[in-house]
């Protein structure tokens, strides 16, 4: 029996190690990811800014301070409205990279998504995301396809 308890011994360690291996593989991908692409302090802070400047494009929307508003009053000030980024990917539109982002109903037990965008860096063409069909629209089509504005009259 000697001999089957040190291939067992011997299995447990190299699965101990074949798990420490693949999480340290994780942990290198990981990093690797959230480092700043060129390592330049400076070019993260310029693609901060950027991200600020789309979300204030798109805080700045008649639909959202509405929806925002119109939130806040019917839950008593229990839900908020709140744009955040969809994901930390870019979109390439038309050759120009995108930020992603989504206005969302904050309430204390989930965030529920309203609509989708793609806006521009500097925040001056904004597109509504259908995630359905996956294509982007004008907000001149969304506004008259989708009356936004109407979402709030039948809540």
């Amino acid at each position: 029996m000697p001999p089957r308890a040190s291939s067992s011994k011997t299995t447990i360690i190299a699965g101990i190690l074949a798990g420490l291996l693949a999480a340290g593989l994780v942990a290198f991908y990981l990093h690797q990811q959230s480092a700043p692409h060129g390592g330049n302090a400076a070019s993260s802070q310029a693609a901060q800014e950027q991200n600020a400047r789309a979300v204030d494009a798109l805080m700045a929307l008649p639909e959202i301070k509405a929806w925002s508003a119109h939130i806040e009053k019917a839950t008593g000030g229990r839900s908020h409205g709140a744009v955040m980024e969809t994901s930390p990917e870019t979109r390439l539109v038309d050759g120009v990279v995108c930020y992603q982002l989504s206005f969302f109903e904050s309430t204390p037990d989930a965030a529920h998504r309203w609509e989708s965008f793609v806006v521009t860096p500097d925040g001056k063409r904004i597109l509504v995301d259908d995630i359905v069909s996956g294509d982007l629209i004008s907000l001149e089509q969304w506004r008259k396809d989708n009356a936004p504005m109407q979402r709030i009259a039948t809540q």
